[in-house]
């Protein structure tokens, strides 16, 4: 359990993450995760259906939950007086989640719309092609929400199970940031969670990906108005690797993007914006390093304009990564993206919840073990560590490219 005081507003947020995703999953099981994440909100004995919407409503709180690769996560951000009352609620649902047979059926159709909404977006398909085709072993390759076909083979038995298995306070982290002191806070926690019964700990996935000796291809081709998409990826290493906070700068450095987490910075005076939107090749671009348990991807990605062809935009696209592989950032440019960078990150902690969000985020990769550390991180990476860090990454034997084509109705 981990505590943030945050004075400057009457609330709290409180965040529980379970260490487990899709890297926890096998063949037959994809998306069982976050099928579970859904049924979490059908009810206990003590809170049946509905019961916790309308009391956080009640308290005009803000609240969700999401599933990744390597976590699933819920929170509340709540006015300070009621933390107590959501602690109970999370508590609660952690050992006591009914998840009946009825409520499986009727989410089993939810989910699978779900998946065929993100089906229409032709940056999912893609994506979710140049993800299985990196990674041959490690479950990384599975995603998160799981073919359909799994989806609707999936049963209430199985899910209680996988339910059993993850949700005990000894496979969380407790994340609470607010207007209290710390002390006070925990003690709360300790208090709702302690009682709670632990599980065996669940066992890590055994599957390490192992090296990729030569560039892997993937084209998907669908039926849409969509333009062309290109998709560059390549094995990068993990969030608590010494070379992650150069990484996610280098994504910032390239295309202003989304860059370690959730961070983002304008994307108009990076390298790639320059070569590709402002030169009329594409019209948006986008450059990630996601914080991650096990070594992942950086990938960057184009939306290409009409009439310019992949081959157009991987070539320079390759041009400007091995650029940044070989010469490292002018004063300026480091400058610019250091400003940015740091900025993003401050902002991201700017209110209670994303807070608590982004403690939580570093704790459960192993990317740091405090804000002020990722911090202090991201402030001391140089412009060689920048440079350094795309020479080992950018490497064609360890690329893996996905091209999206739009096929006529």
């Amino acid at each position: 359990m981990h505590a943030l005081e945050a004075r400057h507003a009457p609330v709290v947020s409180l965040w529980v993450w379970y260490q487990v995703g899709g890297r926890n999953e096998v063949p037959g099981t994809t998306g069982m995760s976050h099928f579970l994440e859904h049924m979490l909100f059908k009810g206990t004995p003590a809170h049946p259906k509905g019961d916790l919407d309308k009391l956080l409503a009640r308290y005009g709180a803000l609240w969700n939950a999401f599933t990744s690769e390597d976590v699933t996560c819920y929170f509340e951000t709540v006015p300070k007086e009621r933390y107590p009352v959501a602690l109970e609620l999370e508590a609660d649902r952690m050992r006591n989640a009914l998840i009946s047979p009825e409520e499986t059926e009727a989410e089993r159709t939810v989910i699978v719309s779900e998946r065929e909404g993100l089906e229409n977006d032709p940056s999912f398909l893609l994506g979710e092609q140049l993800q299985r085709i990196a990674f041959s072993r490690h479950t990384y390759g599975q995603g998160v929400i799981g073919s359909k076909e799994e989806i609707k083979l999936m049963t209430r038995d199985g899910l209680y199970a996988h339910y059993r298995r993850h949700y005990a306070p000894n496979n969380a982290y407790f994340i609470v940031a607010g207007d209290a002191p710390a002390s006070e806070l925990l003690d709360r926690a300790a208090a709702a969670f302690g009682p709670l019964e632990a599980e065996a700990p669940a066992e890590p996935p055994k599957a390490p990906e192992p090296p990729q000796f030569g560039e892997k291809r993937v084209i998907v081709r669908r039926a849409g108005g969509a333009l062309p998409i290109l998709q560059i990826g390549y094995h990068a290493p993990c969030a608590s690797d010494p070379r992650a906070p150069a990484l996610s700068m280098l994504a910032v450095a390239l295309a202003g993007a989304t860059a370690g987490g959730g961070e983002t910075a304008s994307g108009r005076s990076s390298r790639l914006y320059r070569a590709l939107v402002d030169t009329g090749l594409a019209t948006a671009v986008d450059a990630s390093f996601q914080l991650m348990k096990d070594p992942y991807l950086f990938v960057v990605e184009a939306h290409l304009r009409s009439g310019v062809t992949h081959e157009q935009v991987e070539r320079v696209i390759l041009d400007e990564l091995a650029r940044t592989a070989r010469d490292p950032l002018s004063d300026d440019e480091f400058a610019r993206t250091r400003r940015q960078m740091l900025s993003a990150s401050a902002f991201m902690t700017d209110t209670i919840t994303w807070r608590a969000f982004r403690f939580g985020q570093l704790l459960a990769t192993g990317a740091a073990s405090s804000l002020a550390e990722w911090y202090d991180r991201l402030a001391a990476v140089t412009a060689e560590e920048i440079r350094a860090a795309a020479d080992a990454v950018f490497q064609e034997k360890s690329r893996v490219v996905g091209w999206f084509t739009p096929e006529a109705s």
